[in-house]
C-alpha cells in the first residue's frame, strides 16, 4: 500500500472511530464540535476521513469522547469492536 493510501485509510479509520464514540456518548456533531471549538463541518470532514485533526484536536477529541487516544489512532477497525 502506498504511503498516501495508507494515510487515507488511517484517516478513514480515525473518522469512523470518532463517529462511533460520539454516537455512544449521545452527542450529535454540532454538540461535539461546539465543545471542541470547531465547526460541525470540520468535524464532519474528520468523521468522513477527508480531514486529519491536529495533534491538540486529537487530544481534545479523546478527552471529550472519554477514550484513550491510542484507541483512536490504532489500526483496529471500529466495526470489529
Amino acid at each position: 500500500m502506498s504511503d498516501t493510501k495508507a494515510f487515507q485509510e488511517r484517516c478513514r479509520l480515525l473518522g469512523a472511530k470518532v463517529k462511533y464514540y460520539r454516537t455512544i456518548a449521545g452527542m450529535n456533531q454540532t454538540a461535539l464540535a461546539k465543545k471542541l471549538g470547531i465547526s460541525y463541518q470540520y468535524l464532519s470532514r474528520i468523521e468522513c476521513g477527508k480531514q486529519s485533526p491536529s495533534f491538540p484536536l486529537l487530544v481534545a477529541l479523546a478527552e471529550e469522547l472519554r477514550v484513550e487516544m491510542a484507541e483512536l489512532v490504532s489500526d483496529k477497525d471500529v466495526r470489529r469492536h
